[in-house]
């Protein structure tokens, strides 16, 4: 599936001749080629025009009586530039059309028929950081979405290893994907990537916060990726077509927070 990091050093620890007085050399803890593979997927994102992608999140929840929850997301996202975000997401969260148009966000929900919107002048990076500053909640997969992925993803980096290569089943299309696979470990958190080496775009991402015990690892999935082509200005700006009423703004994520109705109860 994957060579193993440090596989073949093992092997060749164990037929060479004893030597008690030569301490094993440490392993580095920033690996080189992890952070110029990173770097690369960093640039194809920070250089593309617009990008659009599907994404299939498994994101834990806590539920009444303590245990954890892995609920289940899909999302269809499409950004443009620096201050144009789309998001619909489907599935245990809770369903939300996100929109940003560089004034403001709109959330619609399609199953409750009713939006919100506040004025957010500014950019893609501003809602990001005003989401997680105001209810410590955004996008499972936010990180991707800013200005500049790698500086984002290696903030308080303290381990950093390249695994080897892996080959993924798409979301979309038949055939498998070969990919790097990538090991990191930042304060709170270690987290897992495997990107595509054909076009450097990201296609797994595993990530385990360390502050919570017994929290699962998030997981969230990417494909039908398409970057630089044409986006229509409409598809960031929200039109109430279906007379939807008006309510105050909350979060989306954070009211997906909740599990779905009766799931592990029991006390």
């Amino acid at each position: 599936m994957f060579v193993g990091f440090g596989a073949g050093d093992g092997l060749a620890q164990e037929n060479a001749p004893a030597q008690a007085s030569a301490p094993k050399p440490a392993a580095p803890s920033i690996d080189p080629r992890a952070m110029d593979t990173l770097k690369l997927m960093s640039d194809r994102l920070t250089q593309a025009k617009s990008l659009r992608f599907e994404a299939r999140s498994m994101v834990p929840f806590r539920a009444p009586n303590g245990m954890w929850i892995s609920l289940y997301g899909t999302s269809r996202v499409v950004k443009e530039g620096a201050t144009k975000l789309f998001a619909a997401t489907r599935g245990d969260f809770f369903p939300y059309d996100f929109y940003f148009d560089g004034k403001a966000v709109t959330a619609f929900s399609p199953t409750k028929n009713f939006y919100a919107e506040k004025p957010a002048p500014g950019s893609v990076d501003d809602v990001i950081e005003a989401a997680y500053r105001e209810e410590g909640k955004s996008f499972p997969y936010s990180d991707i979405l800013v200005s500049e992925p790698f500086n984002t993803l290696t903030e308080g980096l303290v381990r950093a290893v390249y695994v080897g290569q892996s080959i993924l089943r798409p979301l979309s299309g038949s055939e498998g994907i070969t990919t790097d696979h990538l090991i990191f470990s930042n304060k709170g958190v270690e987290w897992q990537i495997w990107i595509d080496i054909a076009d450097h775009l990201p296609r797994m991402v595993c990530a385990t916060y360390l502050n919570n015990l017994g929290e699962p690892s998030y997981t969230v999935e990417f494909g039908d990726w398409k970057l630089d082509e044409a986006v229509s200005p409409e598809t960031f700006t929200y039109k109430n077509t279906t007379e939807a009423k008006k309510v105050a703004f909350r979060n989306p994520m954070q009211q997906g927070r909740g599990v779905p109705s009766g799931a592990a109860s029991q006390q």
